[in-house]
């Protein structure tokens, strides 16, 4: 399987991925990783209709999403990974599941955050979470959309 993007974004399909991200990687598979909306019947049904036709969704627990992305079931296929925050990716790797790179993307502010670029608001955990990742030798990059420069989340932090 060619993993060509890890994005976290609190929207997760929309229109920058649809409009920006699926095209600009050639994405034909999108995977939701989740442990809420795998089992969120209405939730799940919201996001297959955004998503564009040509490309196949699926929305996996974490343990799923490391086992099968483990064992790569999905071969011959460009697939972006979207989580809604860096928890799911931690317990991936908490998993065994390999990593080199996440690309942020919109982290809403809510009550707990701070501003830390753009769209970008974190909590605590978030914090924690990025430091895990990146201590596990994952580059994490903020960008909105490709023409955007990417600046590492490090130096945000």
């Amino acid at each position: 399987m060619a993993i060509v993007d890890v994005r976290i974004d609190d929207r997760l399909i929309h229109g920058q991925v649809c409009g920006y991200w699926i095209p600009y990687y050639n994405v034909d598979k999108i995977v939701i990783v989740d442990d809420k909306i795998c089992n969120d019947e209405m939730r799940k049904t919201a996001l297959k209709f955004g998503c564009p036709n040509k490309v196949k969704l699926s929305i996996l627990s974490t343990k799923d999403a490391a086992d099968k992305l483990k064992r790569g079931l999905d071969k011959g296929s460009n697939v972006m990974i979207l989580c809604e925050g860096p928890a799911p990716l931690r317990k991936m790797i908490e998993l065994g599941y390999s990593i080199s790179k996440v690309a942020v993307g919109n982290m809403s502010n809510k009550p707990g955050t701070r501003h830390i670029k753009g769209t970008v608001y974190i909590s605590q955990q978030d914090e924690e979470d990025f430091k895990f990742l990146t201590e596990h030798g994952v580059k994490i990059i903020a960008q909105m959309v490709p023409t955007e420069a990417p600046v590492e989340l490090e130096q945000l932090l």
